[in-house]
């Protein structure tokens, strides 16, 4: 804006100048203007808007957040009393992590995620692993305990790390 102001006024003196030299006689003195110093003006560094992301309707909410972030997220439904599917849910996060997958788990003894998890995905058994794909369409579901290397596997097929 200083920047602005400045050329503003020194287009104004020039106008000035120029008119009292076209329209002035020899005899006259013509002022000389002497351009103030300033700081030269910088472009506004604006970061260009990031495009929405649309998911499908009717997703979990914890899977809905991770899908605005992962383009694939590994999700693992576990039940918190059960030891095995601890174990399961170690093994879904590691081959997530593996492949740069976004990952959450859901406990689905919690009634309201357990609704949601059953509208999404049908009834499934814990422990279980689905691997979801933007904008919310499951690619690849085990039931049972399974291995990281093959929850990693499934989700670079369904285009993690890339």
């Amino acid at each position: 804006m200083i920047g602005i102001a400045v050329l503003i006024a020194a287009f104004a003196v020039l106008m000035v100048v120029r008119a009292g030299v076209i329209g002035g006689s020899a005899t006259e003195s013509t002022p000389v203007a002497t351009p103030s110093q300033s700081s030269p003006v910088t472009p506004s560094r604006s970061t260009p808007a990031k495009p929405s992301v649309v998911l499908l309707p009717g997703l979990p909410t914890q899977l809905a957040s991770k899908l605005r972030y992962s383009k694939v997220v590994v999700v693992s439904l576990y039940t918190s009393t059960s030891a095995g599917d601890r174990a399961a849910v170690t093994q879904a996060r590691s081959g997530a992590r593996k492949v740069g997958a976004g990952f959450t788990a859901i406990n689905v003894l919690d009634e309201k995620q357990a609704r949601q998890v059953a509208t999404f995905g049908g009834p499934l058994d814990s422990p279980a692993v689905l691997v979801v794909r933007r904008p919310g369409k499951i690619v690849a579901q085990f039931t049972g305990p399974i291995d990281g290397k093959i929850v990693s596997q499934a989700a670079r097929n369904a285009g993690a790390g890339r």
